[in-house]
């Protein structure tokens, strides 16, 4: 069974603004955002042509000068959403398809080969398409990229189906053997989406490997702070607890677009109580294994960053540990 609906971290980086960032206090640290999106020129007048609104210009998705200004970070991972191009939701899955991914792959390598120092270039996929390895070779081998990005609701992936299972495991096994980094948006919006995906995540697709850098985005979900949240988290922790061999992977959780003090696309803000609840997720789940993101353009670095040390009241020292080197 399918669920088809707009990823919400998609409808945020096309109609939500960054507001002024609001500076914390203390010292200035160097700000890391692990979860930057962007959008090439093609692909923005690709979705304009659909009828999919943009709330800001263009510069604002696609110069990579503007998202540093705009963002306030000083390094970041800048994600390539390549693998929409193959989900008939979004327009994509024409035969012009794999042409349209390796642009937006192509136009990634771009943007990184001005600041290769300070941006961590993730290649989007579609682990489902026959040409999924093929594309990964290339951004490996030729472009040079640093990591994968993959898309759960974007591309549809059932890990309880067996051949989607077995695809999954060939792009994991293939960035085992690289010691390529994946970041994985996990959720795909399936309502029984949860616990048993991640037993099969766990014991089916990490169990064995070598070498695992691993980010799950969103903290395990599509943003927002949920019960479906909460199970996913519960899920992985127990696992943790109970010693399973996935506890001494590199597995980190990043808290983008998590910590909502706004509306966002029919997605509700935390009330004072959730806050309170995510607060304590945070600490049962660890602050090692929690990275920094912003979902960028949803929020900007500083202004996220203070709201996660206000509303979860964080202390310097948690602080310090969210923002260290991981």
């Amino acid at each position: 069974m399918k669920i088809y609906c707009i990823p919400f971290a998609f409808a945020l980086l096309l109609l939500q603004a960054c507001s002024p960032a609001k500076q914390l206090p203390h010292s200035r640290p160097e700000l890391y955002d692990h979860h930057v999106h962007f959008l090439s020129p093609g692909f923005i007048d690709f979705w304009k042509k659909m009828g999919i609104p943009f709330s800001k210009a263009d510069h604002f998705y696609s110069d990579v000068d503007s998202i540093f200004s705009l963002s306030g970070c000083e390094k970041m991972k800048l994600i390539s959403m390549a693998y929409v191009f193959s989900s008939e939701e979004f327009g994509g899955g024409s035969k012009d398809a794999i042409d349209q991914m390796r642009t937006e792959n192509d136009y990634l390598a771009a943007l990184k080969s001005k600041y290769p120092s300070r941006i961590s270039a993730y290649y989007g996929i579609d682990p489902l398409q026959a040409y999924a390895v093929d594309e990964i070779q290339r951004c490996h081998k030729t472009l040079k990229l640093d990591g994968i990005k993959l898309h759960g609701n974007a591309s549809q992936i059932y890990l309880t189906e067996p051949v989607h299972l077995q695809k999954v495991k060939t792009v994991f096994h293939y960035a085992s053997d690289h010691k390529i980094p994946v970041l994985l948006h996990f959720d795909n919006s399936h309502p029984k989406f949860g616990e048993r995906d991640v037993r099969l995540l766990a014991d089916s697709v990490l169990y064995g490997l070598a070498f695992v850098d691993l980010q799950i985005a969103h903290f395990g979900t599509s943003g927002g702070f949920t019960q479906k949240t909460k199970n996913v988290l519960d899920a992985f922790i127990g696992l943790f607890n109970e010693k399973h061999p996935i506890s001494t992977q590199n597995i980190k959780f990043d808290i983008s677009a998590v910590c909502l003090d706004k509306d966002s696309d029919g997605v509700s803000k935390l009330t004072e109580a959730e806050f309170l609840e995510l607060a304590g997720y945070v600490r049962k789940l660890g602050l090692h294994r929690i990275v920094f993101g912003t979902d960028y353009p949803l929020y900007n670095a500083r202004e996220y960053l203070a709201i996660l040390k206000t509303k979860l009241s964080l202390t310097d020292k948690e602080i310090a540990q969210l923002l260290a080197d991981k």
